[in-house]
């Protein structure tokens, strides 16, 4: 895959998960509210810019091993290697974010759906990891 298609699947990514925070995760989180059992730390200070930096790699990383390697090796021997495999590998994602409500599991599950899409057509996981923390960094930043 080309850098420059990288690069717009990337900011594409990117661009979509703020889209379904501002947009849809608020509705769906105000339509169920007893679903949010807890919030994402807030750091401040010098502890908020190492975490903005490294915290959020090292969890773009490991989330992106897990969920699109690990899993996906797993779940492909069972239902093969089509789209069923990244709807089940981005339920299992949306379901790791179970604790931050409901809005925030459909918005990892759309995501893991892009992600794994992302994977599949770039063929390596770098790509997917650097569009997995420019998604986050945008986020919590």
């Amino acid at each position: 895959m080309p850098l420059w298609r990288v690069a717009l699947w990337v900011i594409g990514i990117a661009a979509i998960d703020i889209a379904l925070l501002i947009f849809v995760t608020p509705k769906i989180d105000a339509a169920f509210p007893a679903t949010i059992l807890g919030t994402y730390p807030r750091p401040s200070g010098s502890l908020y810019w190492i975490d903005t930096v490294l915290g959020l790699a090292l969890v773009a990383y490991s989330e992106e091993v897990i969920f699109r390697r690990c899993a996906r090796h797993v779940i492909e021997s069972r239902v093969g290697d089509g789209y069923l495999l990244v709807v089940a590998s981005s339920l299992l994602f949306g379901a790791y974010h179970w604790w931050t409500g409901l809005g925030s599991i459909v918005e990892a599950t759309i995501m893991g759906v892009l992600l794994m899409l992302f994977l599949r057509r770039a063929g390596s996981l770098w790509p997917v990891v650097l569009a997995h923390y420019l998604a986050d960094v945008l986020s919590f930043a």
